[in-house]
């Protein structure tokens, strides 16, 4: 879904906890100003505003964010009443809005001491911090990518391929750049497919611009588990794992979960027999594979090749 300023709702959200925060803080900035530190065209900037000076409370009386721009171009924004008076949350809440924010604090012109920096650190202190890791570092070609999508410039990548350990030269339109599960992605149209395709930031070994550009178009950022749904060949294998390594569940996007007690039987999109290979070396002989039947020996085998590699080695 996109928003009128043509970029994904997900991302101008995350935009807006960003702007939000920093602009209540000082009360007022020019459009030039805030254009400039968040790295938007005063037009999406606007787009963005306007979105939220139309948030609030029902009945929508008296209760909408107090935000508007002046005829110089200056944003004003005023606490709202509803503001004042104490948020309460559930931990569920509370969790899922720590973790947006520090998806957003990830974004251009955000403020890593400022007033959305101070809140999110109140509120992990309350909801404490055990066994929840944000691992939201950008790689550093990550601004760069922004940028191109920005300005709607053709970018050529070298690009590697884990599913097919190879590396592949590719030029992309870029569309979107987005954050899920501690690492940051690309959408982009590639010609190499002719398809839209979505690449892992830290895999891109290196990127210049073509000097073409080309022209927008609305994309649906993935969210949730619904990642790899519309991919060709996907396979579905079923996973018999330890509680213990419930990290799987967090960190891949994932049909279905059921817990015995003991174990997890977790059916996980695949997209090829190498990378699933490589999570079953990683989850060790407690793991078993329950479907499909071709797969069921992948762990014991690949286990065997890389005992029998490190022996002949010696």
């Amino acid at each position: 879904m996109s928003g009128r300023g043509g970029a994904p709702l997900k991302v101008r959200v995350r935009r807006l906890l960003v702007i939000l925060p920093w602009l209540a803080e000082r009360g007022s900035a020019s459009l030039a100003e805030m254009s400039e530190r968040f790295q938007l065209s005063e037009r999406e900037l606007v787009a963005d505003l306007e979105q939220a000076a139309m948030c609030g409370l029902p009945p929508y009386l008296d209760e909408l964010v107090d935000l508007y721009i002046d005829d110089d171009g200056v944003a004003h924004l005023g606490v709202p009443r509803f503001f004042v008076r104490p948020l309460r949350l559930t931990a569920p809440e509370g969790f899922s809005l720590l973790t947006a924010g520090r998806a957003a604090l990830a974004m251009p012109g955000a403020d890593p001491s400022g007033p959305l920096a101070r809140a999110l650190a109140k509120l992990e202190a309350v909801l404490g911090s055990d066994g929840m890791v944000l691992d939201l570092a950008q790689p550093a070609i990550t601004g760069e990518l922004v940028a191109a999508v920005d300005e709607r410039a053709e970018v050529r990548v070298h690009y590697w391929s884990a599913s097919r350990d190879e590396l592949t030269d590719r030029c992309l339109r870029p569309r979107a750049v987005f954050s899920d599960r501690g690492r940051w992605y690309l959408l982009a149209d590639d010609d190499r497919s002719g398809e839209e395709r979505i690449f892992r930031i830290d895999r891109i070994v290196s990127c210049e611009r073509t000097g073409e550009r080309f022209e927008p178009r609305a994309v649906t950022v993935p969210t949730g588990d619904d990642w790899f749904d519309d991919l060709p060949g996907l396979s579905i294998a079923t996973l018999r794992l330890p509680v213990a390594d419930r990290w799987v569940v967090e960190r891949f996007p994932v049909r279905s979960v059921t817990d015995d007690g003991d174990h997890l039987v977790v059916e996980l999109p695949v997209a090829s027999a190498s990378w699933l290979r490589e999570l079953l070396l990683r989850l060790g002989p407690a793991t078993t594979v329950v479907s499909p039947d071709d797969w069921r020996g992948l762990g014991a085998r690949a286990a065997a090749e890389l005992l029998a590699a490190r022996y002949a080695a010696d």
